[in-house]
C-alpha cells in the first residue's frame, strides 16, 4: 500500500470559551497520496481552514485549543512532534499558500528577506546572494518579468496579483512534497485568479508535489482536483473522485452546494440552510480514484 503524503485520522478540535467549550471539528479523516491533488470543499465556516492550520501545527500552541486524533505527514505523526520539529518541516517539506497574500507577507521586510528566511529552512548556511540566485529563476517561472525589482520591494509596493505569485513561488521554492493551498486567489479578480491557479497547477505538476486544495469555488475544484472531500459543520459528509462526486452527488449537502453554483443562464440561486440537521445523512464514499491505494 502506498504511504500517504498526508493522512488525517479522527481529528477533533475544540476551542475553550469563558463559559463553554465548542467543538468545531468532529472526527475529520482524509488522505492525500503522493503527487495527488485533493480538494477540501465547503462553505465559509465549515472547518476547511482550521483543518489546514491544524496540519501545519499553527493551533497547538494556543492554550484554549484542545485537539485529538492523528495527523501523519509521510508517516510521521505531526501531532507528536515538538514545535521546533514542526517548524523545521514548514517551508521545506511541507508548505502552504494562504488566502490573502498581502496579509500573509510581512509588510516591514523586503521580498528578498522573506524568501531568504524560507530558503534557510532547507539550508541554514545559505547567504542572501546565493539565495537571490535561486530565487530569480523561480520568479521567472511565475511570470514575474522584473525579479530584481520585486526582490527589492516591500509587499505593499506590489499588486495583489504580484504578491500572490510571490507567495506561490515562496511556497514551492524548496520543492515541498506536500503543498496546502487555502483559497489561493480568492482576494484577486477573476482573470488574475484564473491565471494564478493555472500557474500553480503547472508548477506542482512539474515538481510532482501532492496538494491539499481548500476552496468553496466548485468550478475551480472540478478543474484542479483528482479527488474531493466535502466538509459540512466540521464533518466530512462525502468523498470520492471529483468527476464521480460532481456527476452523482450522494449527500444532500453536496447537492445543495452544487445547486447554489451560479448559472450563465441565470435563475434563482437556492440558499443553503444554516441548520446542520437539514443535511444530516450517512457519509457517502465513492469508488477510489485510479492509482490511489
Amino acid at each position: 500500500m502506498t504511504r500517504m503524503a498526508l493522512e488525517i485520522s479522527d481529528l477533533r478540535l475544540s476551542f475553550e470559551g469563558i463559559t463553554e467549550t465548542t467543538e468545531v471539528l468532529h472526527g475529520i479523516s482524509l488522505s492525500v497520496a503522493p503527487e495527488e491533488r485533493v480538494a477540501l470543499v465547503g462553505e465559509s465556516g465549515s472547518g476547511k481552514s482550521v483543518t489546514a492550520r491544524a496540519v501545519l501545527g499553527l493551533l497547538q500552541s494556543q492554550k484554549r485549543v484542545r485537539m485529538s486524533g492523528r495527523i501523519e505527514f509521510e508517516g510521521q505523526d505531526l501531532a507528536a512532534m515538538t514545535s521546533r520539529q514542526r517548524q523545521a518541516l514548514r517551508g521545506s517539506r511541507l508548505s502552504m499558500i494562504f488566502q490573502d497574500p498581502v496579509s500573509s507577507l510581512n509588510p516591514v521586510y523586503r521580498i528578498q528577506t522573506q524568501f531568504h528566511e524560507v530558503l534557510k529552512r532547507d539550508d541554514p548556511s545559505i547567504s542572501l546572494e546565493d539565495a537571490k540566485r535561486r530565487i530569480r529563476p523561480m520568479l521567472s517561472e511565475v511570470s514575474i518579468a522584473e525579479p530584481d525589482r520585486v526582490l527589492e520591494s516591500f509587499p505593499f509596493q506590489l499588486s495583489g496579483g504580484m504578491n500572490q505569485r510571490v507567495m506561490i513561488a515562496m511556497a514551492l521554492i524548496n520543492e515541498p512534497s506536500l503543498l496546502i493551498a487555502d483559497e489561493p486567489g480568492t482576494a484577486l479578480d477573476v482573470t488574475v485568479q484564473d491565471q494564478t491557479l493555472r500557474l500553480m497547477r503547472r508548477l506542482v505538476e512539474r515538481r510532482r508535489a501532492a496538494v491539499l486544495f481548500i476552496s468553496h469555488n466548485l468550478g475551480i475544484v472540478r478543474e484542479f482536483s483528482d479527488r474531493i472531500y466535502v466538509i459540512h459543520t466540521g464533518r466530512i459528509v462525502e468523498e470520492g473522485p471529483t468527476d464521480a462526486v460532481f456527476a452523482n452527488p450522494g449527500h444532500p449537502y453536496t447537492r445543495a452546494l452544487l445547486a447554489a453554483v451560479p448559472r450563465i443562464t441565470g435563475g434563482d440561486i437556492p440558499e443553503i440552510d444554516e441548520n446542520p440537521s437539514a443535511y444530516e445523512a450517512p457519509r457517502v464514499v465513492h469508488a477510489p480514484a485510479a492509482g490511489v491505494a
